[in-house]
């Protein structure tokens, strides 16, 4: 037995070698995952009913929210900046300057609604990053020439 090995571990091991897990029933198939094994017991039918129906938790709907906008703002941001780049359009330095700031505006309300959603969300591994805008806007405009 090795020394780092433990007791328990041994018996394990020999278990194993000698086949006295192969016939346990469910081997070969896949774990089911449908259901929540850390899921409050009362609330399990309740989630199940809304997670068929295709609806999620407050939460989750919210961060998806939050995600789907700050989508939508960065499309809006780069048009406005290839806008202004290649002079397409007569897309004058004001109009570019005007999408920026609104730009900072739309994500300052995001970051609000991020702080909330953080909030609520269960835990920490689930929180969103803040928006950093200048850092977005200097990217874009590096990145798009």
């Amino acid at each position: 037995m090795n020394r780092l090995e433990s007791l328990t571990e041994k018996k394990l091991r020999e278990a194993i070698e000698n086949g006295e897990f192969d016939n346990l029933p469910g081997k070969g198939e896949p774990i089911d995952l449908k259901e929540n094994p850390f899921e409050d017991p009362d609330l399990r039918t309740v989630h199940r009913l809304l997670r068929n129906a295709g609806f999620a938790p407050a939460w989750i709907e919210e961060r998806k929210d939050i995600d789907v906008e700050l989508e939508t703002a960065l499309t809006k941001l780069t048009r406005a900046w290839d806008l202004f780049r290649e002079g397409r359009r007569t897309a004058s330095e004001s109009e570019w300057e005007r999408s920026v700031r609104e730009f900072r505006q739309q994500v300052a309300e995001l970051n609000e609604r991020i702080k909330i959603y953080n909030l609520k969300a269960p835990a920490v591994v689930f929180h969103r990053k803040h928006i950093a805008a200048d850092a977005i806007i200097e990217t874009i405009s590096k990145a798009n020439g």
